[in-house]
């Protein structure tokens, strides 16, 4: 049966026929920190999480250490209950690779996809499951913003957010398992080690591109894609080339990078609360 087309306040939904949507279950695993609870952890809640199937905050909670406004906050939010995050950036990897074996454990057979965000990244779910919605959650294959340097057949900057189906994060695990696989379980720079460990069960990255090849996922602000504000290192490890003004993002663009909570908020209304409307009738009289 041909799918069926609803545009509705911008966003596009596909149905079979008019009682079935065709959609790709999906899990966000969000990272954040409690310095960030009140402010960007707070804005994402409030904005596009709640719009995955599933998400969950993955932190260190140092109970002892945080205010009551912070531990009143957390008992309003979903966190995943993973012990032993040790916090700092550094240490980023760490927390990444015990969100994903989190999902494993608890989430693998019920979601199709696994997304890992930043607590300043903004993503649309809607465009995420359209685009995935085309995809095979049963093949080892990652998604995200492709950079062409340091792993073999590159990565996916961390920032811009990146996805793995369901068969990626199953490969992932057993990497993980697999005293061979050389996996790190901290330090380094983690979205390389993600990605040198996915290469170790051969899993890879696909095109995030739309059908003008323009990007879906971004590593820096709606901005800075806009004006062309590249830094160096983005030149020299960027997959694809870099495009500015309209074209810098596709019309289904998944991802931003650098988002402030402020700016969560500004997204989230102009995506969703602003529906521009014209009930101006034109007069055909002309005057004499």
């Amino acid at each position: 049966m041909p799918l069926i087309r609803v545009c509705f306040f911008g966003i596009n939904y596909f149905y079979k026929n008019h009682n079935q949507i065709i959609s790709p279950r999906i899990c966000c695993l969000i990272l954040t920190t409690p310095k960030n609870f009140l402010t960007r952890a707070k804005a994402i809640n409030e904005t596009w999480a709640p719009r995955c199937d599933r998400y969950v905050f993955v932190t260190e909670y140092p109970r002892e250490e945080m205010t009551a406004e912070q531990i009143s906050f957390t008992e309003q939010i979903p966190i995943a209950p993973i012990k032993g995050i040790v916090p700092g950036y550094e240490h980023l990897t760490q927390k990444s690779v015990l969100a994903f074996l989190y999902a494993y454990e608890n989430y693998l057979n019920d979601f199709d996809w696994f997304i890992k965000a930043d607590d300043d990244t903004y993503l649309i779910i809607e465009h995420l499951k359209k685009f995935l919605s085309k995809q095979n959650s049963s093949e080892p294959i990652t998604f995200g913003y492709n950079f062409k340097v340091i792993v073999p057949q590159g990565y996916h900057s961390g920032g811009a957010s990146y996805v793995l189906s369901r068969e990626s994060l199953r490969r992932f695990y057993e990497a993980h398992k697999d005293p061979t696989s050389n996996c790190r379980k901290d330090e380094g720079s983690e979205d390389v080690e993600i990605a040198n460990c996915l290469r170790t069960k051969g899993v890879y990255p696909g095109k995030s591109l739309d059908k003008e090849n323009r990007e879906l996922f971004h590593p820096l602000s709606f901005t800075d894609h806009f004006r062309g504000y590249f830094p160096d290192w983005l030149l020299k490890y960027a997959e694809n080339s870099l495009r500015t003004h309209y074209d810098c993002c596709s019309d289904e663009t998944i991802s931003f990078h650098y988002v402030s909570p402020e700016e969560q908020y500004l997204m989230n209304f102009l995506l969703y609360r602003a529906h521009p409307t014209s009930n101006i009738i034109k007069s055909n009289s002309s005057s004499t």
